[in-house]
This record gives structure tokens, sequence and C-alpha cells, in this order.
């Protein structure tokens, strides 16, 4: 790897270094600790002596490995948290066969994305990669001889585990802690068990390659410590074999999807694939050391090619001189693995042989679908309830034949969509917009005239028509969009909306999320790690935001706009900030298409305003101009008018601009006269200025002046009464009480 631009990188990413190097000091692989509290396995380890044999990999066999992926997710919807998406696992494989293939064309821009631009490897780099002919397919056919993709989801949001040992009882529950990679045994457990869960949902080990992926490990979070690990070779497959096979966080898994800063080039997978099969770290089990071996087949990492060396983590500056920062099964970081040895190479192929033999077996045919023509639908994005009327959703379609598929029709509820070709092995996507969901029954079928297993061609799909609430969160962070996660919890604390965790740079895109929402109460909450909201330069540290990059945070309930963070004075909110809010489906009161347009003449203006202007005060339910349906025509239906100040209905187009000053003067003076209120206190006298809060609930220090926006006045009186009014300042002029 080219020696990075150190000086450019620190003034940019400072902060992910301090996490990086927070990260690497910690053991991301657990399978030393595996082998250490083995006794057994330790015994095992300690007598092999021998080195493998020799191989002239110019000529050797192809060997192809039948891989069957466990996603076990916390419930979420297909492609979003734990629950990885299709194109993720596929990038995953690919990647594995680019690596041990030794395809560095392959690896070359992923490398050089990394690197920011920078040349992915050097000539010495590219001579170390050997192509071991070891190649990875998903399984084509389950156990039961039935077409499969190889993608095998189980849902793990209610599994939990009880053990008894020595007299006491601990429960371990996988949507806390995941799973773990010691005892059954242990003492608090620290999530399920990794023979538990492998005995759960293995698929049978003699036709199998079974990868786990996974939400955590030692109840991590999906964050740091632990990232993978695997019993190392045949010596995992234990009495019935249900143990082999490694194991992964979802967010180390692949090439694409939401994975980990450092992390997002699957050399995590490719490490404990190694130890799958056969390999140990580079430095052995108990940590290694620069001194030479005088029997380098039982020592180390019993292969004689790679050299001596303790654990390493740097790509630039190994601990031992002649260590092989470059191997991928070392500790250092994934921009500079590119390589396994001969020796590695000639270990695996031979356990591969005397160990693993039924996986290559030309018995095993795994790979191979069980129908040389099959089209099948296997998946659709509907959810199982609804509170609109229309919705956006996705149709999956696999060939699982053997060979390509053309003319392939889909029918959904009868609408007719010519799909073309699907080459074997692969999958289409079909993406429907607006459908409109009428009685909530989604009859889904693809035609194929050849096709030659007609059970897998409909599926069913039936949607609860609800009375909920519409709510949306739109948020556009700063550069430092890595740092930034969110989150709405319900009154139980549970999380019904997130987000969060965005590539860096990511400044200039919009987020949005959208749910349904019952009638209650909720908790919006965002935290940024980097301590300084959603502002990307506070140059003074005086806690005031100099640039945010235009970032604002919008959150709307039912189409109207209920929170706005976009002024950027208020972006440096901190490492938390929270807004607590109530929905309820509005009662007899069916929200129009274009609720501001008052007039009927398409576009919200001036018009329009005077209209609204004459109903201030205004009491009763189901009014055209209580937007918000709360009863009452105030100033909040007037912020949610100017919010639409200027669109056409029927585009979304502002055709007007944001209102001009003399549209807000004329507003304000509207407002004050309607709801002045009267100076005669009949001898009550105010205790103090008054206090101002936001709409969050938090206290303003206003200083005398106060940003525009709308603000709830809370004035005592010497007679212990306590009042309150909202106040709308749509100018920074705006002088206030003190």
């Amino acid at each position: 790897m080219k020696m990075v631009n150190w000086i450019r990188l620190l003034a940019v990413f400072s902060s992910f270094f301090i996490f990086w190097g927070s990260l690497n000091a910690q053991n991301e692989c657990g399978t030393d600790e595996m082998i250490v509290r083995n006794p057994f396995f330790q015994q095992l380890y300690a007598e092999r002596v021998a080195c493998a044999p020799e191989v002239d990999l110019d000529t050797a066999q192809v060997l192809s490995i039948p891989v069957v992926f466990h996603i076990i997710h916390l419930g979420e919807p297909v492609g979003e948290g734990t629950n990885i998406s299709d194109e993720q696992v596929l990038s995953c494989i690919e990647n594995l066969n680019h690596r041990f293939r030794a395809d560095t064309a392959a690896l070359a821009p992923l490398v050089s994305a990394y690197s920011s631009g920078d040349p992915a490897y050097d000539e010495y780099e590219l001579s170390l990669a050997i192509d071991s002919k070891i190649e990875f397919c998903l399984a084509a056919r389950d156990p039961d001889n039935n077409p499969t993709d190889g993608i095998i989801r189980h849902d793990g949001s209610n599994l939990s585990y009880t053990n008894n040992f020595s007299g006491q009882t601990s429960t371990a529950y996988y949507a806390e802690d995941g799973v773990t990679n010691g005892s059954q045994y242990d003492i608090p457990l620290q999530g399920i068990p990794d023979a538990i869960m492998k005995d759960w949902f293995h698929w049978p080990v003699d036709k199998y390659f079974n990868f786990y992926v996974v939400s955590e490990i030692n109840g991590n979070n999906g964050g740091g410590g632990v990232q993978g690990y695997s019993y190392v070779g045949s010596l995992g497959t234990g009495a019935n074999g249900e143990s082999y096979g490694p194991v992964c966080l979802y967010n180390v898994t692949g090439t694409v999807g939401s994975l980990k800063q450092g992390h997002s080039l699957n050399t995590t997978p490719t490490h404990e694939v190694g130890h799958a099969l056969d390999l140990y770290h580079t430095f052995g089990v108990f940590g290694g050391s620069c001194d030479p071996e005088s029997n380098p087949c039982s020592q180390g990492d019993q292969v004689p090619d790679t050299p001596p060396t303790s654990t390493n983590q740097s790509c630039n500056f190994p601990n031992c001189p002649d260590a092989m920062v470059e191997n991928y099964m070392d500790y250092t970081g994934e921009q500079c693995k590119i390589a396994f040895t001969q020796g590695q190479i000639e270990r695996i192929r031979d356990e591969i042989y005397t160990g693993l033999p039924y996986l290559v077996s030309s018995n095993n045919v795994s790979c191979q679908s069980p129908n040389s023509k099959d089209v099948a639908v296997t998946f659709t994005s509907l959810p199982s309830n609804w509170c609109l009327e229309t919705i956006d959703f996705s149709v999956k379609i696999n060939n699982f034949g053997g060979e390509d598929a053309e003319g392939v029709i889909l029918l959904v509820n009868d609408q007719i969509l010519e799909l073309g070709t699907i080459p074997s092995g692969e999958y289409t996507l079909a993406y429907y917009y607006d459908f409109i969901l009428g009685d909530g029954v989604i009859e889904v079928e693809v035609v194929y005239d050849l096709d030659e297993f007609l059970d897998n061609n409909t599926l069913t799909e039936v949607v609860d028509i609800v009375e909920q609430n519409w709510v949306e969160v739109i948020i556009s962070p700063d550069v430092w969009s890595n740092e930034i996660d969110w989150e709405i919890t319900d009154e139980n604390g549970e999380i019904v909306l997130y987000g969060g965790d965005w590539p860096v740079f990511s400044d200039t895109i919009d987020y949005y999320e959208a749910s349904c929402l019952s009638d209650g109460c909720y908790t919006f909450t965002i935290t940024d790690s980097g301590g300084d909201g959603l502002c990307s330069f506070d140059f003074d540290e005086d806690g005031i935001c100099d640039y945010s990059y235009d970032s604002f945070i919008n959150i709307f309930s039912n189409d109207l706009l209920i929170f706005d963070l976009s002024d950027p004075g208020e972006m440096n909110y901190g490492g938390v900030l929270e807004f607590n809010f109530c929905v309820e489906v509005p009662d007899n009161c069916p929200p129009s298409d274009c609720p501001t347009d008052l007039d009927g003449d398409g576009t919200t203006g001036i018009h329009d305003l005077m209209d609204l202007l004459i109903y201030i005060g205004l009491e009763g339910e189901c009014h055209p101009t209580d937007f918000n349906f709360d009863g009452i025509t105030d100033v909040n239906d007037v912020l949610t008018f100017l919010n639409s100040w200027g669109y056409v209905c029927a585009t979304g187009e502002n055709i007007l601009g944001p209102p001009p000053g003399w549209v807000l003067n004329y507003v304000e003076n509207s407002i004050s006269n309607v709801t002045e209120i009267t100076n005669d206190y009949n001898g009550v006298c105010l205790l103090g200025p008054p206090l101002y809060f936001d709409l969050t609930g938090r206290k303003v220090n206003n200083k005398g002046r106060l940003a525009p926006g709308i603000y709830l006045v809370v004035e005592k009186w010497t007679n212990g009464d306590v009042t309150t009014k909202k106040i709308l300042i749509n100018s920074w002029n705006t002088s206030i009480e003190r």
C-alpha cells in the first residue's frame, strides 16, 4: 500500500483515527479465546507437528464450496439494520472469491476508494497475491431438495436461552446481547451461546458451509470488540458437526450496505473463513513473538512461509521487522490485506481434502439447481399493516433454474409487468409506486411458460389497513454525518423508527424515513458522537455554529410540520437532542390534498393568508383553517401556512419563494391585534421577567432577543397565578420583554 498522506487525513479525519486506534487495540477476532478455554483444542493444536504437503497451484483443481448464509436479525424489514440485504450478502461471497482467487484487479477499485483515490497496491503487494484455486458458491437447493438462493433469514428478536450450572441460572436474550463465543455454561451468559445458536439454525455440515451473520457478539451492540470468530478447521465440527462455520457481525459483512468505518472491504469474513479452513493467526494462538521458530511446522501459526511475528495492528509500522502485514490472518488494517501465502493455501487445501472432503465431493450438488427451468416469487417488501391508501413496495423474482429464463411476466393483482430475461441463478426486483391497496389483499404470480416447478410461482400478502398516523422524518446532516444516530421511541421505550450512521460527507443528501404510528406520545432522540450536533465547524468553540452546510431536521405528522431545526444558531445542540410529541388520528377531519389553498386557486398565496387571518382564535372541530386539527385556529396554523407559502398544489413547486418581509409583518400585526392581552392587572404584579421556552420545552436564554419562531411564555404573578401564552416571533429585529 502506498504511504498515506497522513497530514491531509489527520486534518480531515482525526476523529476517525481515534476511533480506529481504540478499536484495533482490542481483539477483533474471538477465535483464540475459543481455543484457549478448551483444553481439547489446545491439545490438538500442540499435537500438529507436520506441515501440509506441497501443492502445484498451476495445475491444482479448482475447489468449489457451497455456502448458506444464516442472517439472524432483530425483526427489521429485509435490507434494514441487522437484516442485511441480498446485495450485501452477494457482495460478501463475490469478494471472498476475489480474495481467494487473488483477483487483484477486482479488489483494486474498492481499496483505491477506501484510500481516497491513492493507488491501491504497489508491485510488492501484487507479488504476494496467490490464487488458491478455491471458490465459494451460494447453495441452490435446500436440504429437502427444493430451490433456494442460499440466503436464510431467522428472526432472533424473541430468542432466549437459559442455562443452569453449579446451582446458578443465567438467561441470555438475543435482542439484548446477540451471540457469544463463550461457553454455554458461562455464568452470566453474554449472549446466546454459539453452540446453541448453530444447533438451532445450521444446515447439514456434510453438504453446506454454514456462515452466520449476527447482530452483536458478547453484547457489543455491533460495535467494538469481537467482530467475528470461527472454530479452526474440522476441529470445530464436534460430535455432530453443528458448531462448524464462521460468525461475523452484520456491519462487517460484504462491501455494500451500512458498514462500519474500517470494516468495509470484507476482510473480516475473509479472515474468519480462513480460520474455518484451518488457519491460525500469523502470530499463533498465544500472541507470538519476533524470535525465529525452531520448528515452524509446530510453532506460531504452523506455516513455515509466514514470518514469525507478534500481533500487528498497523499496515505501516509492524511490531516485527519481517512481519507480513498484508496477510489476511493478522490484525492489520483492511486496506493493506491482500494475500494468503503458498503454505497457508497448502494447509487449507489439505484440510479440505482430509477434514472436510464432503464439501467438495462430486456427490455434493448443493450449488446445482434441482430444476433446469424454475422461476419463483420469493419476497415482497409489503408491511403487515399500513395507514395510507397507496403504498410503494417491491417484488423479488428469482431464477432458480440452471438456464436463463426468457419472457417472464409478473402479475400483481392482475396488473401485468413484462420482466424479460432473468439470468440463471440471479434475481430481479420489480418496483411499484403509489399502488392502490384497496382491501389490502395483494396477489402476486410469476408466469414462465417453461417452468418445471410451479409450487413457488405465487404469493399472497395481506396488508391490514389501519387508522394510524403517518410520521415522516427528514434530516440533512452536516459533513460529519457518520457521527449521527437518531431514533423515535414509544411510551414503552420501544424503537419505532430510526436512522443515522451515514457515510461521512453526506451533507448534500436529505435522508428520509417514515412509518405508520398509532395514537400516543413519542420521543425523538438524535445523538452526535462528536458532541457538536449538526454543526460542521465551530471555529471559536463558543457553542454557536459557524457553518452547518444548510443542515436541518424536519418531522411531520399527518403532513403537518411538528418539529423544525434549521436555524444555524441552533445547530450545535451538543451530544443529545430530544423532542417529545404526541400524535392522534384526526376524528372526522379528513386532510385535504392541499389544505393551505383556502381559495381553491391551486397556489398558497396572499388571498389564502387573508382568509386564514379572519379566523385566528376560532374554536371548533374540522374548520378548514385548523390545519393541525387541535380544535383552534392559532399561531401553529399560521406557521404551517407560512411553511407552505408559494407552493403549487398539483406539482409541489414553489413559485413564489419565501414570504416577503411585509407579509411577515402583516401576519404579526394581525395576530397581535386579535390576541392582544390587556394591561389591566387589577393590582396584581408580575414576579420577575417572563420565562421563554421553545416548542421542545427547553428554556431559552433570550438576552433580549429571540430567533424567529414560536415560543411559550410563562408569567408568574403576585397572587400566585401562573399564566402561559404562545407568541410568534418572525424577525430578529423584534425585541422582547426581559
